[in-house]
């Protein structure tokens, strides 16, 4: 064990796992999300503060926020999906609109059978020019 050469492997091996564990521990932690901050969460506090809340009033606040915020949640989802479905057919025109643009004004001719087997989910291969 008097070798040097011995000594600095040891002391090698040693910084390299130590180093390993560091960068593992520091990328764990790091890659955590933040605490989600919900849309209350500002008032619930004030709540708290103004009112000088119990531990457990103060969790009675958040369990009744977070369930007026899911509700908001549900509502939003209910109407987007309304609105969504009064798009579709407007959508759907403009990307017929901009698929013939492009195949008729953008593709040269001998591409566009290509083209049309894309849109139609036909496997093609390119067309060397």
């Amino acid at each position: 064990m008097n070798s040097v050469r011995l000594w600095a492997t040891i002391l090698t091996v040693v910084a390299f796992i130590a180093g390993g564990a560091a960068g593992w521990l520091l990328a764990a932690g790091g890659n955590r999300p933040a605490p989600s901050r919900g849309l209350f969460s500002d008032y619930q506090q004030m709540l708290v503060d103004k009112f000088q809340l119990s531990a457990e009033r103060a969790r009675l606040l958040h369990v009744v926020l977070a369930n007026y915020e899911k509700d908001i949640a549900e509502i939003k989802d209910r109407h987007m999906a309304d609105i969504t479905s009064g798009m579709e057919p407007e959508l759907a025109e403009k990307g017929r609109y901009y698929k013939d643009l492009i195949h008729d004004k953008v593709l040269p001719e001998n591409q566009r059978a290509q083209f049309d087997a894309l849109a139609l989910g036909i496997p093609w291969t390119p067309v060397r020019q």
